[in-house]
């Protein structure tokens, strides 16, 4: 590939690339960590500023892109040298750091060189944000206003913004604010979840985690040797006894919180529940009883913690933990996602600016041949059907729970299929099994072929193919 799509920088080092909108008064804690190598300076960093970096080099598109500094690119124009090229920032972590809403950072777009703003103005230019790391949390309208402010404030023009974004609802969200930014919505836990559990099944010394390694919210990280239910397995498992539900938890949230208490009225030796009380938080329980007066249960979470298949939950991350075990001794998942409840007030139900983000976690009872019910954002059932082409369950279970944008009225539904399928009788439960067995088997096809597909050569790579042609404007060559 001879050509490839180029990336402007403001600060090129010796030992690599800064990431652009880094903070000046950062760059001497950059220098003191790694000698200017930014990817090895992130402990340094943490320990110094007691916070992550605001912004990281991902190294996402590194067999896509021409790296130059912004000056280089700048003499090239005056030089009449004529090309695109992308000014690329990354978010790390959390976005509210990314937007300033942190004692130690600011809005990071505020960084940005005034060559770079000119050069994107005036010039060839586009701006890039390219966020798939995590999602969700920080995405509303109150930050993104300062995009768009940012954008306008400066005379970029909307057809030169991009993003690449894990939340398939923000290109509507931008839409209907009448902007004309470009959205390519990219689900990088599909695609690392899907390699992750390909690797598990054909590589029997296969290990996510390798020694002494760390992962940003959780430090150090033990070195763990996780297995896949096949689909032989889950055929033959048909008929044994089982479990109602499999209902993971780790953070405590408002709707994980009201799902547990339901499933503890149901009886929750019903079901394998996990939590850990180490993740008590006193505001979600108050909020939770206002919901749900249910004391007994909270006491049972507050003075107790069950643990179903790992022995510390404050030390595992969502990928490397995989335990076939669970999957097999349950009917469905219970999944619940790490957004939910997204009204900011009792009026406010439905959101101007709701987040389309998808973790993980729906991704584990796809991986191990399950049925499950999703607890997440409205229309995700609808999304990974249209996206990726995997089957849901309707109409053994009623999913009508997915077009409900109201979050409550959402919740409801589901309790009430929750409800259902516990008072089923354990022959119906195994027909439910024998009826939704083929959706399951074709759902953990599709999912392995995805890792398949994303180890392609990049022209031969669907999804980075689609990243190419949107970052060109869909023509069918690289420029």
């Amino acid at each position: 590939m001879e050509n490839k799509i180029i990336f402007g920088y403001d600060v090129m080092t010796y030992n690599g690339e800064l990431p652009n909108c880094l903070n000046p008064k950062f760059i001497s804690t950059i220098h003191t960590a790694s000698d200017f190598d930014y990817s090895m300076s992130g402990a340094f960093f943490s320990k110094r500023w007691n916070c992550d970096w605001p912004v990281y080099n991902s190294n996402f598109f590194e067999r896509l892109i021409t790296k130059k500094s912004v000056y280089e690119i700048s003499q090239d124009r005056k030089d009449g040298k004529k090309y695109d090229w992308f000014y690329l920032i990354e978010p790390f972590g959390s976005l509210e750091q990314f937007f300033g809403n942190h004692p130690i950072h600011e809005f990071a777009l505020h960084n940005m060189s005034k060559k770079s703003i000119d050069e994107i103005k005036n010039g060839n230019g586009k701006l890039l944000i390219h966020y798939t790391i995590d999602g969700g949390l920080g995405v509303n309208l109150e930050n993104f206003e300062k995009i768009i402010k940012f954008t306008k404030d400066n005379g970029i023009p909307d057809e030169k913004v991009y993003f690449i974004f894990s939340d398939f609802k923000l290109k509507n969200n931008l839409e209907k604010l009448g902007l004309g930014y470009k959205v390519y919505d990219y689900n990088l836990n599909m695609i690392s979840k899907a390699q992750e559990f390909y690797n598990t099944i054909h590589n029997p010394n296969y290990r996510y985690w390798g020694d002494n390694a760390n992962e940003p919210q959780v430090g150090r990280i033990t070195s763990n040797k996780s297995n896949i239910v096949s689909k032989d397995e889950f055929i033959n498992s048909i008929g044994t006894d089982k479990k109602d539900f499999l209902m993971l938890n780790r953070h405590w949230k408002l709707h994980r919180l009201l799902l547990m208490s339901q499933l503890y009225k149901l009886g929750i030796d019903k079901s394998l529940v996990s939590w850990d009380n180490r993740f008590y938080h006193q505001n979600v329980v108050d909020e939770m009883l206002i919901h749900d007066r249910n004391d007994e249960f909270v006491e049972k979470i507050k003075t107790s913690s069950q643990l179903i298949d790992i022995e510390d939950l404050t030390k595992i991350a969502g990928y490397g933990f995989e335990t076939k075990e669970i999957y097999l001794q349950t009917y469905m998942s219970l999944v619940t996602e790490s957004i939910f409840f997204q009204s900011k007030g009792e009026y406010d139900i439905f959101v101007n600016f709701p987040t389309g983000y998808v973790s993980e976690k729906i991704w584990k009872p796809i991986g191990h041949c399950q049925p499950f019910i999703l607890a997440g954002p409205a229309k995700t059932l609808q999304y990974i059907r249209e996206r990726f082409g995997f089957k849901t369950f309707s109409p053994y279970i009623d999913e009508s729970y997915d077009l409900e944008c109201d979050d409550f009225a959402r919740l409801r539904l589901i309790q009430k299929e929750i409800d259902k399928f516990s008072n089923k009788t354990k022959e119906e439960k195994d027909q439910f099994l024998n009826s939704v067995k083929d959706i399951c088997i074709h759902n953990q096809t599709i999912f392995l072929e995805y890792a398949l597909k994303s180890w392609k050569p990049i022209l031969e790579n669907e999804e980075m193919f689609k990243i190419i042609n949107f970052l060109i404007d869909d023509k069918k060559t690289l420029i």
